[in-house]
This record gives C-alpha cells, structure tokens and sequence, in this order.
C-alpha cells in the first residue's frame, strides 16, 4: 500500500498531490524500477477520490518517462536513464528573459496593473528616513566606506542586525552574522558551500523561485516535500533523510512564498529534531515576519534552535524596510561560517560600504519599528480588500487562501481554464500575475497563480480584480460553448 495523505483545502488538485508524492517515493527509493504501483482503481479506493483523479496523475508519470503503462498489466516504475532528470530543471533558453526581469517589466508596464511584487512599497516617511541616513553617511562618515570591507561585512551593520534580531526574539552576536546583497545571494552562498554538485536537497514544494535557480546553479538534486497546511510534510522529509539523500533542507516557514502556509509551532519543533537526528542542515528563509495582520506569531526556526542544530537563517532588509538597498544577512553556526565566509568572497568580496553604513545608521535610528506598524496596518487593510473581492469574483470551482501575514495570495482556477493562455490574456487586458509552475520542480499544477500586492496603490485593487476575475469567466464561458459545440 502507498502511503499518501491528501488535503481536500482545494488549493492543489488531487491528482497533482497524488503525482507529486508518488514522485517523492521514487526519488527517495521508497519505490524502485520493477515495483508495480496499485491498480487504479485499488488507490482511489483507498484515497476516497474518483478513479479518473489517479489515472491522470499516472498519465503524467508515464508521459514524463517515469512509468511504464502495461495495457491491462498495470503500472510500474522505470528504470531512470543517464539523461532522466525527472525533478531537475532544465536550463534557462539563451534568448528567454529571466523572471525576475519579466516581473520587473511587468510591474512598471503602462495601463498593467501587476499582482506581481512581493515586497513593500515605502511610505513617505520611511524614503525620508531612509534618505536621511544616507545623507548622514555621505557628510559625516564617507571616507570609512570607500575602502574594501571584510567578506563577512561592516562591524557597524552586523552589530545593529544583531540587535534588530534580539529584539524579534532570535538570539544573535555580531560575530553569527554575514552581511549579504539581499536574501537572495544569502540563499545562494548557503547552498554553494554546502552543497556539492550532485548532492540531494530536500525542497519544500511549492517553493520560492530563487531557491529553485540557487538550487539549479549548484546543480543540485532537488528532493521534493509537498506542504501540508500544518508545515513541510515530514514523513516524506523523513523518507529522504533516512535514506541517507538529503543533508539539506531548504524551508520558508512563515508565510510561505508563495503558498502562504506558516508552520505550526508544533511542525517546526518536529523539523528540528528530525534535522537533529539525521544531522542535516536547516536553510531557512525568513522573508517578511513583520508584516503579520492575524493570530500570534510563531517562533522562526533559529529562535527555537539548540546547540545540536544547524539551522543556516537568512532574511532581507528589502521585503520590507529597505527595498532596493540590496540588504540582506544570514546567520549561521559558528562551524558552518567558514565556508559561508569563503563562498562570499568568491561571489563579490564584499557588499558595498556605503550601503551597508546608510543601513546600519537607518536600524539603530529606530523609525523602522514605526514604519513596520504603519505598513502593517496598511497592508492589512489592503489584504482584506482583495481577498473578499476576488472570494466574490472569482467563478465557482476556483479557491483562494487567506495567510495570516505576508503580501501575496495563492489562487487555484477551475479545471477548465488553461492558465497559459489566461496569462497572456491577461496582460493584454492590463492585469498581470506569476505563473504557479515557477514555483515547482517539475510539471505543475496547471491551475495555480500567485497574486501579490505589495507594490499596488489601494484604488487599483479592485480594477485589477474585476479585470482578473472578468477574464476568468470570459474564459470559462469559452470553454463551455466550446464542448458544447464539439
């Protein structure tokens, strides 16, 4: 018997769960070429799904090379080739942008109201602070920024990212803490030192984009762990660990980019001591804590770390305080900081010293804890708004989450719309939003978008909306007649 659990929460299609835990089992062994899966009908029995719902998610695996369907015979698992990568993406065309410039481009297109960017936009009391920091620098400290730093950056910054952490509840010392251009290249460094090429990582799915390219970059091999609506799925996580695959673990726990799910207290505890047991390393990416409208917060995974844990923290000043500055840090164990240091002095040698002072000025002026309530009261507002709005508007058969915190949503369309051609529909209609396949290894859930706020002035929320939603049935609509007429 398999052991698959499914959520009925609507949000990813069963058959997709159903496809995406059997590709689990394979890429941690649990199910080996030669081994026949159960018959079609014997596994919806036993999930309480409808058999077209298994043989489509088996129709998948078996266009993908994964399976071998035996008229008659059954299902089973292939032998994998030297050129089968079934959970490694391929790389990028030459002459394809990259996301992040699509996104860019999107969110500044005229007439395009962008349900693309996931981070802030500043407030006019914020840019003043900001800019009196940098103003402060530039007259009274210039001189001490144009030098070259050490990799691990300016003892002024990680002093008062030091304290910005103790504040929030993660005990932290100027020495843990590695000053990085952004999140993102903190991810990247993790996994560069960490992970040699070839070496599996377990990924929650879905899962940030840019942990999937870092991932990619290193070449690594890519183990998914579906998210449950409690946290990563940690039986599947516990199959890749104790099989001896996964030494790494790459998780969002708050407000999960781009699902939104927040590990309950409970998973996170767990997490730590299966890490613990396997003496894996956590990478956790803390991306926008601060910005929580409902409910208490939940301990990051740091903040509930022992001693035995190595738990690789890493978060942006830009999600929220300082967009643009490229400000970002990880925190490491003091073990792990050696080879973390190397990766960044290899990547830039440093950041820049300027921006890193203007940061360093703007923490320990302490208007940002000002700024984080006025952007939580504001976004919150925002977020109830376009929720209930696209609750209303979107058509029967579609589901929306509602996250505790965080500037996006996660959408699942009715079964009868192509999401390929609602995208570029959509843009030309002068709405845009994020494809949901980003966001997975391999084939996604054709169904899934994100929608995001954190750039959109308030009076273009429900235009955008009634754009999105109109499309939506427009198509919808389309495809009916359509079936009729065939």
């Amino acid at each position: 018997m398999l052991k698959l659990s499914l959520s009925d929460s609507g949000e990813v299609a069963l058959f997709v769960q159903i496809r995406e835990q059997v590709r689990s089992l394979m890429a941690n062994r649990t199910l080996v070429a030669g081994m026949r899966l159960p018959p079609v009908r014997a596994l919806a029995r036993q999930l309480k799904v409808n058999q077209i719902t298994v043989a489509k998610a088996y129709r998948d695996l078996v266009d993908e090379g994964l399976l071998d369907g035996r008229r008659g015979g059954g299902s089973f698992v292939r032998e994998p080739t030297e050129q089968q990568h079934p959970i490694q993406l391929p790389e990028a065309e030459p002459n394809q942008p990259m996301l992040a410039e699509r996104l860019y481009e999107l969110a500044r297109a005229p007439g395009v109201i962008a349900f693309s960017s996931n981070y802030a936009r500043l407030d006019d009391d914020n840019v003043a602070a900001v800019r009196a920091s940098l103003n402060a620098v530039i007259e009274q400290r210039l001189d001490s920024c144009l030098h070259y730093e050490p990799p691990a950056g300016r003892a002024s910054l990680r002093t008062e990212i030091a304290h910005f952490l103790n504040e929030g509840g993660i005990a932290a010392d100027e020495g843990d803490v590695v000053v990085t251009s952004g999140a993102q290249q903190a991810i990247d460094l993790t996994v560069r030192a960490l992970c040699p090429a070839g070496a599996p990582v377990a990924i929650e799915q879905p899962a940030y984009y840019g942990a999937i390219n870092a991932l990619r970059g290193a070449k690594a091999r890519m183990l998914p762990v579906p998210l449950t609506r409690d946290g990563m799925d940690l039986d599947v996580l516990e199959n890749h660990l104790s099989r001896g695959r996964a030494r790494l673990i790459y998780t969002n726990p708050t407000f999960q980019n781009p699902s939104g799910v927040t590990a309950s207290l409970e998973n996170r505890r767990a997490l730590l001591a299966l890490a613990r047991r396997f003496e894996a390393t956590i990478l956790e990416d803390d991306h926008s804590p601060e910005l929580r409208f409902r409910g208490a917060a939940v301990p990051a995974l740091r903040a509930l770390a022992t001693a035995d844990d190595h738990v690789v923290y890493t978060r942006s000043l830009g999600k929220v305080l300082l967009p643009g500055l490229r400000a970002g840090f990880l925190l490491a164990p003091p073990e792990l900081l050696p080879r973390l240091l190397l990766a960044k002095a290899n990547a830039d040698l440093h950041c820049s010293g300027l921006i890193q002072e203007a940061a360093a000025d703007y923490l320990k002026r302490g208007t940002w804890r000002a700024a984080v309530e006025r952007m939580r009261l504001a976004y919150g507002a925002r977020q109830r708004v376009l929720h209930d709005a696209l609750a209303a508007g979107l058509p029967e058969g579609a589901s929306i989450n509602n996250p505790d915190g965080g500037l996006s949503f996660w959408l699942s369309l009715p079964k009868d719309i192509d999401l390929s051609e609602l995208y570029f529909r959509a843009v030309r209609r002068g709405v845009a939003f994020v494809n949901g396949d980003v966001f997975y290894l391999s084939r996604a859930d054709a169904r899934a978008l994100r929608v995001s706020f954190g750039l959109n002035k308030p009076d273009e929320l429900l235009e955008g909306v009634t754009r999105l939603c109109s499309l939506v049935k427009d198509l919808q609509t389309r495809r009916s007649r359509s079936l009729i007429l065939s």
